[in-house]
């Protein structure tokens, strides 16, 4: 099989080195406005795409993939508030696609017993529930899109009248780890989930690219991770 990397950072770099497990054996990878140029027709005869890059070119790279018709997974994020007006832009095209804010199957896993514990915690206000991230400092967007979903499946519970603190830091080379409190003045709940490697996350957007090649349509990893 042919898959195209769009965006050869670290990400980029990981998910070439481990997709041969996957039955990848060519490559066309993209990184920048002149790879387009140059490696337009060949991207057409990529089986899929993966596509981690930043918020500035995310959706550019992702209407060429539409265009040209190649399924793609993109793990880029950042681009939250523009998703739903791009995805709405596309709808009514053939395009196969799937969208996360994680891609490790572990992280799914924790997004869906953070949404358990918040419905444990909704009919207890004494606890107050704050969310804190952490990352390497190379990274461009704040709170990280991770952040984001687990926000969005505590008020998914909760309501939107929930306020929720997230603290984001930014140090050294990590990976990446994100920390649900509930604290009262009695006691303190966490639940936490910490990426020791990119590895991670790669095979998870490995595993999306198999899928999706079988199951073609517009899905969001959280809702198909445990069936990849």
């Amino acid at each position: 099989m042919k898959l195209g990397i769009i965006g050869y950072g670290k990400m980029g770099k990981t998910i070439e080195r481990l997709a041969p497990q996957y039955g990848f054996s060519n490559f066309i990878v993209i990184d920048n406005e002149e790879d387009w140029l140059n490696k337009w027709s060949d991207l057409k005869t990529c089986d899929v795409a993966i596509e981690f890059s930043t918020p500035q070119t995310v959706l550019s790279n992702l209407s060429k993939c539409f265009e040209l018709q190649v399924p793609v997974i993109t793990g880029t994020t950042g681009w939250k508030d523009k998703k739903e007006a791009f995805l709405k832009l596309w709808q009514n095209a053939p395009i196969s696609f799937i969208y996360g804010s994680n891609f490790s199957i572990g992280a799914n896993i924790f997004f869906k017993l953070n949404e358990w514990l918040a419905q444990q915690m909704k009919t207890q206000p004494q606890y107050a529930v704050s969310i804190e991230e952490t990352h390497h400092i190379h990274k461009k967007d704040a709170p990280s899109g991770t952040a984001l979903t687990i926000e969005q499946g505590i008020v998914s519970q909760f309501g939107n009248q929930l306020n929720i603190p997230i603290i984001a830091h930014r140090e050294g080379e990590v990976v990446g780890e994100h920390l649900v409190n509930y604290n009262s003045v009695e006691d303190l709940i966490q639940i936490k989930h910490a990426a020791h490697t990119r590895d991670a996350f790669a095979h998870g957007a490995l595993k999306a690219a198999i899928w999706l090649c079988k199951h073609p349509g517009t899905y969001a990893f959280e809702s198909i991770f445990n069936r990849v």
